[in-house]
């Protein structure tokens, strides 16, 4: 097996490089779909169950961020489950792709999962420093009157700022970002596999 941390471990063969495109590919899309089901369930709920947004009748810049974080991410998957798929064109001579469409490829994924992980870093900075301003703004020791959702009645609670909604958004947020960094590593590893194959074409 090749390894990634000796420098003279070069010119691995196309079935090296297959192998782990395969091995990779697998770890990198069930790792991150895991990490994505539940970003996946906060968005979907957010889009179709969230009152504020029914009313306003739109989506707010948040939520196009949210959603495009997560086409990001549903993309990146695929993206990983594409590796294991060109691993068997890597296996077979005649259907071997060129080094550059792999390269291209490579870092098609790359792109993919770099961008997915700044909108989620964006996304949790804002909202972060959003309750972070409200925690902030409560005289200590205060009480909070939340309202109820029939909007008939109000529950009062000790400092009640953080809802469990909001750290559930949160924890989408790290999944996401976790999700991101699962695809980039991924990508760079197969980049750095393929760039030290001298010539992918004529070897076997």
């Amino acid at each position: 097996m090749f390894n990634f941390l000796n420098p003279e471990a070069t010119n691995p063969t196309p079935q090296q490089i297959a192998r782990f495109f395969r091995l990779l590919g697998w770890i990198g899309f069930w790792l991150q779909s895991l990490l994505g089901f539940m970003p996946i369930l906060v968005v979907v709920g957010t889009v179709l169950f969230n009152p504020n947004r029914q009313q306003s009748g739109g989506l707010s810049f948040g939520l196009f961020s949210a959603i495009a974080c997560l086409l990001l991410m549903i993309f990146s998957i695929y993206w990983c489950f594409r590796y294991t798929q060109l691993a068997r064109k890597l296996e077979i001579r005649d259907l071997r792709p060129a080094k550059s469409q792999v390269i291209r490829d490579l870092q098609l994924g790359l792109s993919a999962n770099v961008g997915s992980m700044a909108i989620a870093v964006l996304i949790a900075l804002a909202r972060v420093g959003e309750l972070t301003f409200k925690m902030l703004t409560v005289p200590q020791g205060s009480a909070v009157v939340v309202p109820t959702p029939d909007r008939a009645r109000t529950l009062v609670t000790q400092g009640a700022l953080i809802t469990p909604s909001d750290m559930i958004a949160i924890q989408a947020m790290v999944n996401t970002i976790a999700s991101g960094l699962v695809g980039l590593v991924v990508a760079l590893l197969l980049l750095y596999l393929v760039r030290q194959n001298q010539n992918p074409q004529e070897r076997s």
